[in-house]
């Protein structure tokens, strides 16, 4: 008799662990549904300059050094080419209402006037809802 209630035991205990992970399945994505994000560009985007970026982000979770990045993507214009930044988010450096922000530095020494580009916060490579701002190169 003892086999055979250890062997309910092990089927409960696994129907419970099943149900608990789907729960849990089912509430990530809900909880990372209630994160957004905004960038801000302080100034006009100038070819051979430093841009900087005002990056904020909302979340029912804390929001901690390195879990977020910047990325600034750039199309340049008239030749196949294009440019690459992105650095994670070390230091949130003020608040407004409760929100995080930090500025950051977005270099277009190298990239051409005319470019075509994108900034945006990710958080484990995927980008941050309400983040993208898209913008000319001058």
């Amino acid at each position: 008799m003892k086999g055979r209630q250890g062997v309910r035991r092990h089927h409960a205990l696994a129907g419970v662990l099943a149900g608990v992970l789907a729960v849990l399945l089912v509430a990530a994505p809900v909880a990372a549904g209630g994160t957004t994000g905004k960038t801000v560009l302080l100034g006009t985007p100038t070819s051979g300059s430093t841009l900087q970026v005002d990056v904020s982000v909302t979340s029912t979770a804390p929001v901690v050094a390195y879990e977020y990045a910047i990325q600034n993507e750039c199309a340049f214009p008239h030749r196949s080419g294009s440019s690459y930044q992105r650095d994670d988010i070390v230091y949130w450096t003020f608040e407004v209402d409760g929100v995080p922000h930090a500025i950051m530095p977005v270099y277009l020494q190298t990239v051409p006037a005319g470019s075509s580009c994108k900034v945006f916060i990710a958080k484990n490579n995927v980008v941050v809802k309400g983040s993208t701002t898209l913008y000319t190169v001058q």
